[in-house]
Order: C-alpha cells, then structure tokens, then sequence
C-alpha cells in the first residue's frame, strides 16, 4: 500500500465527520459544526471537481447567509491557477497546504529527548493537561475565548469512545509541553494539531512525540502515517529530518466579510 490523494481526502473526511455534520451533492462536501460555527476548519466546503470551482464560489459568495456568517472557506486537492483567483469578485486569503507521509516502521530511525514522556489522555488528569497546553499554545493567534472553546468542544470528541481519535501529551518530567492527535483509519494514522510550547522547541521533543506515535501505528500493523503543514510552516524542516516526505497537497481559500 502506498498513500495516494485518494487514501488522504478520505481520511481527511473521516477526520472532519468526528467533529462536523456533512452533506454532499455531485461536486462538493459541506461540513457544519454547529457547537463552534466560528470554527474555519470544521465549517467549510470541499470541492471534489477540477472543473467549475470559479461558479460554485461565486455562487455561495454572493448568498445573504455566506455574508451573514463572516465568511466562507473552500478546500480543493486540484490546482487553482491564477487566472481563477484574478476572476473572482472578492479576493481570498490563500493557503497551500503539504500531506508529509512516513512509514511508519522508520521510527527506529529517531532519536527524541530522554526527558520526555508521552501519555494518552484517557485519565481527566492527562486531558486537562493538554487542554492547557492548547489554550497556551493557541491563545496569542487565537484569542483566549475561541482558543478556550476551540479546544473544549473538541475534548469532548476525544472522551467518546465511539470515536477513533486520541489525544497524546507531551511532559517534560511532570510538566506538560506539548499535544497531538492520533487517528487511525483503514491502514494509515493521521497527526493533527501537534503543538510544542515554544520553550521547549528544537530540544528533539518533537521528536519524541513523532517516535511515540509512529511505534504505536506500526505495533497496530498501521503501514503509513502522515500529517499537514502549511507550506511556510518552519516546523516542515523538523519533519523533513525525521523523515517525512511530501506526498500530495490541498488549497485552502478563505473569504472573510
């Protein structure tokens, strides 16, 4: 098995149906989290087409509900070319995003900080832990009210059973530093939100995180493991020395009114 486009968009999907309602017609997926409608990355539409993305965008754009809301993201796995972006009627925020995939047997391969431990927030202990390195890590970008709602309302996803994701945390002997999720799906784990508190980068934590993950994949016969950068993100070059590759990418556009 090798990961492809394909493997990716539906592991993204069943990512985002943990947390979001979806409704799909022939060309797109609208996903609706109605518990934190201010959410960009959990209220949003994924067109599936290569073709008529410049009228499908123009057509909710101009809806009284789109503006009403604030704004209105689109994701695409397809090239978006300048002369579409030149065509619309309001101009996006435009970001291109990198799936860096690894297999998951090379995390032999790494060697991460003898100071770090990482734990499965089963325990309410571990969990609050991670809520608060999130805020910590997220309340500067994000402001304290939705980086606080942010991540409680996504707690409450990690404590279903029924639901296949699971919240690691970081410590630096008994001080929490960091936090990932783990998702397993049909062979292949996804990481997502994996934050380090700044004092503690570059000092191979990250590291450790990624070696404790990558072991628990391959022990579950999990053949392959990925995660999303921002294509600037200088934490890309940490995941290239571990051994991540790019292996796909998707364009994100976001319409702010």
């Amino acid at each position: 098995m090798t990961l492809s486009i394909d493997n990716l968009q539906q592991m993204e999907i069943e990512y985002i149906k943990m947390f979001s309602e979806v409704s799909e017609d022939e060309q797109t997926l609208t996903f609706n989290n109605s518990n934190i409608p201010d959410m960009y990355t959990h209220n949003f539409d994924l067109y599936k087409s290569d073709v008529g993305l410049l009228e499908y965008i123009e057509s909710q754009i101009n809806k009284v509900e789109t503006k009403a809301k604030g704004f209105f993201r689109i994701e695409t796995y397809h090239p978006i070319s300048a002369d579409l972006i030149e065509k619309l009627s309001v101009k996006p925020q435009i970001c291109t995003y990198d799936f860096m995939g690894i297999e998951t047997r090379n995390y032999i391969n790494l060697i991460g900080n003898p100071e770090c431990s990482v734990l499965s927030a089963e325990s309410s202990r571990v969990l609050e832990d991670g809520i608060t390195v999130d805020i910590a890590v997220n309340e500067e970008g994000m402001g304290l009210d939705f980086a606080t709602r942010r991540i409680k309302g996504k707690a409450e996803v990690y404590k279903n059973p029924d639901k296949a994701i699971e919240l690691f945390v970081c410590y630096s002997g008994d001080t929490p530093i960091g936090n990932i999720e783990y998702i397993p799906f049909n062979r292949v784990a996804k990481f997502e939100d994996f934050d380090i508190l700044e004092d503690y980068q570059r000092r191979s934590f990250g590291t450790s995180v990624l070696k404790h993950l990558l072991e628990k994949a391959f022990d579950n016969n999990i053949e392959h493991a990925y995660l999303i950068t921002d294509q600037a993100d200088t934490a890309k070059e940490m995941y290239k020395k571990n051994g991540f590759e790019k292996v796909g990418e998707k364009t994100e556009l976001l319409f702010l009114f």
